[in-house]
């Protein structure tokens, strides 16, 4: 029986670009392009929502590069890459010591279907396991990018920048994000550990598996009967503080002060 074809996320800020790559699948009956983003945050949000068999990955595009992708998705969960790129010498060498596909712009039809059919032999023969462990590899030798200083967020039919320095707290609402910012309440659809992986660890601290806190928002920590605490913002809302976060608060704290 025929194996059903690879479902390919096209990611590139370029418009021609994603436009040229997507013509290029549509060529190949063993992949169907699923969809494509034009930056990095709604390639999380597509990679979390359609969980795609290969991503074609921009590595240079604002605010979430293509290895800001994959931090937030997380080097274990993320699908197979091929990444498109005009990066700098030195990641070219880092991708060919780990030996993962790249595309370095501008590539011919050719170059493409090499790369790809290269994926489609990996993923049809199950080495999924070695992709991760190379893709692993490669992303922790890559300088870590500033941490996410701005979320888009859709307001009606308007797309809405919120500065992350504003946000108060974040939780978790199912596979989405829900932005607590001031009196406004935005959805993002990325999960909270994905967000957790992007924000600034000295800003921003899980403070529950469904919660995370800005600590410069942060007015005072109660403790309860239970065990756990509850933390309570410069606006008065109150946040639930497991035990087991106590810690990553209290050292956070530590450093502040």
């Amino acid at each position: 029986m025929t194996p059903p074809p690879l479902r390919v996320l096209v990611v590139d800020d370029e418009l021609l670009a994603r436009s040229g790559l997507r013509e290029l699948i549509g060529h190949d009956p063993d992949l169907e392009c699923v969809g494509e983003c034009g930056d990095g945050q709604a390639a999380i949000e597509a990679i979390e929502a359609l969980k795609p068999d290969l991503v074609l990955l921009d590595v240079q595009m604002p605010e979430i590069d293509g290895f800001g992708v994959i931090r937030a998705i997380g080097a274990e969960r993320m699908p197979p890459v091929i990444f498109v790129t005009a990066y700098e010498e030195f990641a070219l060498q880092a991708f060919r010591v780990h030996a993962l596909d790249y595309l370095v712009k501008p590539f011919t039809d050719v170059a493409l279907a090499t790369a790809l059919d290269r994926a489609k032999r990996m993923v049809r023969e199950g080495q999924l396991q070695q992709l991760t462990e190379r893709l692993g590899s490669l992303v922790g030798a890559i300088p870590r990018p500033e941490y996410l200083s701005r979320i888009t967020v859709r307001v009606a039919q308007r797309l809405q920048i919120v500065r992350v320095a504003d946000i108060a707290w974040i939780e978790a609402a199912d596979y989405c994000a829900k932005l607590h910012v001031g009196a406004t309440v935005h959805v993002v659809r990325v999960s909270l550990g994905a967000l957790e992986r992007l924000l600034d660890p000295t800003t921003f601290v899980r403070v529950h598996r469904s919660a995370i806190i800005n600590v410069d928002r942060l007015k005072e920590i109660e403790s309860d009967s239970s065990g756990d605490g509850v933390i309570v913002l410069a606006d008065g809302t109150k946040v639930r503080l497991a035990r087991s976060r106590r810690a990553a608060v209290d050292r956070l704290l530590g450093r502040a002060f």
